[in-house]
């Protein structure tokens, strides 16, 4: 079964994400975590097979914890969420896939698709 952790600091944002996922993937196993802490502890427990982290979580800058999880677990995929669509060439350059917020759920789906069925093998 595929994981997924939501780590953004934005209540409603994670709970609209997981009922997305569950809902156009079929994904029941999703974690949230609003903060850094929470989310280095909950990957700890279990590492996820992806993670969706929100730009500016709060405790450390997005790229940065990109880099130190990936050294960390290098079999996460890791998609940093923005609003701000130049985030994307930072997010490249830290190894991670992108979206916009604003991206139409659709797309979101699009872009996860791929790495959620890299898994399934």
């Amino acid at each position: 079964m595929i994981r997924i952790l939501i780590a953004d600091p934005d209540s409603a944002t994670r709970k609209a994400l997981a009922l997305l996922l569950q809902r156009k993937l079929g994904t029941t196993d999703i974690l949230e975590a609003g903060d850094v802490e929470t989310l280095i502890r909950m990957l700890a427990d279990a590492p996820p097979d992806l993670l969706l982290l929100d730009w500016r979580l709060y405790g450390s800058p997005a790229p940065e914890t990109c880099r130190l999880l990936q050294k960390a677990y290098a079999n996460l995929k890791v998609v940093i969420l923005s609003v701000d669509a130049e985030d994307e060439a930072a997010a490249k350059t830290a190894g991670a896939m992108f979206v916009h917020k604003g991206a139409s759920p659709d797309e979101l789906i699009k872009t996860l698709k791929p790495l959620l069925t890299e898994n399934k093998s």
